[in-house]
């Protein structure tokens, strides 16, 4: 029986497509047509066997642009929280033309591809609430469902396009490529007369010939199927929006904890918190060495335990989440204790992710900096803000915590993109090497373009070795930056490492 119903559904469903798509202009079809062709033809120049650059935003802008041509009839823009979601979009971007750090690229790319699926949602169907489920559902649904759907459409609206040509030029084309066949033998042998005729003629001919011997067939078809596969891709995903597909989400009755039960777990684990941080301000903070247990020494115990705690924080921060949300209240005095205790766990925990930061800290100023540790900083510093949110929340229950958890995620995320990491790293390595004369130049080597205004400082460095490697390292990145690129492929931290190679 439910078989049944979901296949009536589903043939009424493609009966409203239909429909929708007779009533869309043949011109409104060529158009988007067209336009995909152009765009799969730019990404193709951009990105094949190119090196990214300004071409990432250059990219993002006319495909926004296009899409918001394609339902410009569809959509209220007036307070639409999917054309705000552009922004931070745009920023990300941009990182590709600002810095070359490979790794926040990497998350960058798929962060941007989250986005533009979330804001384009958003857009279309602007009554959905951003921080619900059904969001995530659209989207999902956009790309698993709506994109194989709508892949044979170009054919099928092509198709149509030429039946409804009348007769008349139905013959016409049969008479021109009936001329066409016809004239084929007869200027063989016309060419063939004028080459013995004339012998500049000839070379000519033999000239035009020779350009196809030339044409690599492989090259032109990797080429072909780029723009194939992106332009079935951005019409599907285009197309797509024209129509409205719905999600039946099974609506679930949250089920509530006791909170009892959940008030004593968390109140245990105050006490074991509690006891923790007392440890912590005798030996770390105090930097009690002399009171240390005999097989420690400062040094070990300083530099040890970083990553535990920061486990030990995300775990706290998932109690906390759902003990706002789940725990059942029965009245006034409850929620009291709840959020009380609530309170103190979030204290104990901003004093774990201090901790962490603080042994981090001391751990990096024998062993220098890496992108591991500068991002464990950053993404501490994060979790800081959540819980400060999160603390503000379990004093007013009414406050909307979810969008501002996901607002605030979203800031730092792309404030972490134009925050120098390389630059960081290389400056403070080679800071502790004036201290320390220790510094590991073959990993300054595996920093991005963005690391070399600080790696120049070692060029005249009194340490022969250290001179020498540092040179040589920068004459193979100033061969790598002279080489000549597409105007599309600027990146101004390349542009500011060779300006700095050869100040």
């Amino acid at each position: 029986m439910e078989s049944k119903y979901v296949k009536v559904s589903k043939e009424k469903q493609m009966q409203e497509i239909g429909i929708i798509d007779s009533k869309i202009s043949l011109n409104e079809k060529k158009y988007t047509i067209g336009i995909t062709i152009i765009l799969a033809i730019i990404y193709d120049v951009f990105f094949t066997n190119k090196q990214i650059g300004i071409s990432i935003p250059i990219f993002y802008i006319m495909f926004m642009c296009f899409f918001l041509w394609s339902i410009r009839e569809k959509v209220l823009f007036e307070k639409n929280i999917g054309l705000k979601i552009i922004f931070p979009t745009l920023l990300l971007t941009l990182n590709y033309v600002v810095h070359s750090n490979n790794i926040l690229n990497y998350f960058n790319a798929i962060m941007i591809v989250v986005l533009i699926t979330l804001s384009t949602v958003l857009i279309r169907y602007d009554n959905i609430k951003w921080d619900s489920k059904m969001i995530v559902l659209k989207s999902l649904n956009r790309v698993i469902k709506a994109i194989p759907e709508n892949v044979l459409k170009p054919f099928i609206f092509v198709k149509r396009s030429i039946n409804v040509r009348n007769a008349e030029k139905r013959s016409m084309n049969r008479s021109i490529l009936r001329g066409l066949i016809i004239s084929i033998p007869l200027l063989i042998v016309i060419l063939m007369l004028l080459t013995s005729a004339d012998m500049v003629f000839k070379n000519y001919i033999i000239n035009i010939s020779s350009v196809f011997e030339n044409i690599k067939v492989l090259k032109i078809i990797s080429h072909l199927l780029v723009v194939i596969m992106v332009f079935f891709i951005i019409f599907s995903y285009i197309w797509s929006f024209k129509y409205n597909y719905e999600e039946e989400a099974a609506i679930k009755k949250n089920v509530l904890w006791e909170p009892v039960t959940v008030l004593t777990i968390i109140f245990m684990i105050n006490i074991v918190y509690l006891l923790f941080s007392i440890v912590q301000f005798k030996y770390l903070y105090g930097g009690a060495s002399n009171f240390l247990p005999l097989e420690f020494t400062y040094s070990q115990y300083a530099r040890k335990g970083f990553f535990e705690l920061f486990i030990v924080t995300i775990i706290n921060f998932t109690i906390l989440l759902c003990s706002m949300k789940y725990i059942k209240i029965y009245n006034k005095v409850t929620n009291i204790i709840s959020n009380v205790l609530l309170t103190l766990l979030v204290g104990f925990t901003v004093n774990m992710l201090f901790s962490a930061h603080f042994k981090m800290s001391l751990y990096e100023q024998i062993y220098g900096f890496t992108y591991l540790r500068i991002f464990v900083h950053i993404f501490m510093l994060m979790l800081f803000m959540l819980f400060i949110v999160a603390l503000i929340g379990i004093w007013n229950r009414k406050m909307k915590l979810n969008k501002v958890l996901i607002v605030v995620v979203l800031i730092m995320y792309v404030l972490l993109n134009f925050v120098n990491v390389d630059k960081i790293i290389a400056g403070k390595n080679i800071d502790i090497y004036y201290k320390t004369q220790k510094i590991d130049v073959l990993y300054l080597e595996t920093l991005s373009y963005d690391a070399i205004p600080e790696i120049v400082r070692l060029k005249n460095d009194p340490n022969i070795k250290i001179a020498s490697e540092v040179n040589n390292y920068l004459k193979n990145i100033d061969k790598d930056l002279s080489q000549k690129h597409s105007w599309y492929e600027f990146n101004y931290s390349k542009f500011k490492a060779r300006k700095s190679i050869n100040k």
